[in-house]
């Protein structure tokens, strides 16, 4: 495998995703504004919503075919993503901020020890018994469109290259 990154349109040929980078950040859903006392306020929404760059520089480039300004991409991300739970004494189910990619789920102690995972359903994890606090790892699947993506080819390094912007429906 060459790369864990999971694209809905075009596709990644041999050769053209390994060693990938993405970035995932938050998109803004309002505006910081002060108050008359000085006070910093959000105002507009308080959803999370993430923009996401991916680049890679291996022997070719992405495939492109269906890939255009505002096409509407489904992406298993390579980024991770963290959830931290306190002290969980019903052992109750956590829901986490998005759909786990399958197989990326893991769970660990404050100590690093792994905790099994005793079920997942969506976006709701069950672990084995665990009253610790922990933290719950995830790649997740991001409903995005494309913003723009770039190719290069460096002809006599026999090299190529992409990128990618995204940003979430």
């Amino acid at each position: 495998m060459e790369t864990e990154l999971i694209l809905s349109v075009g596709g990644l040929p041999p050769l053209s995703a390994r060693g990938c980078k993405q970035d995932l950040i938050p998109v803004p859903q309002g505006n910081l504004r002060r108050t008359i006392n000085g006070e910093l306020v959000m105002v507009g929404g308080q959803d999370l919503k993430y923009k996401s760059t991916v680049k890679c520089n291996d022997k070719t480039s992405l495939a492109t075919d269906g890939l255009f300004p505002g096409c509407e991409v489904l992406v298993g991300c390579i980024q991770r993503l963290w959830h931290k739970v306190k002290e969980n004494q019903d052992n109750a189910p956590i829901t986490l901020e998005r759909y786990p990619v399958k197989g990326s789920v893991v769970a660990i102690d404050e100590n690093q020890n792994e905790i099994p995972v005793r079920e997942i359903e969506g976006r709701r994890i069950q672990l084995k018994d665990r009253a610790r606090a922990y933290y719950i790892s995830y790649r997740p699947w991001l409903n995005m469109r494309a913003i723009t993506y770039s190719l290069n080819t460096d002809e006599w390094g026999v090299k190529g290259g992409w990128s990618l912007e995204m940003e979430e429906i």
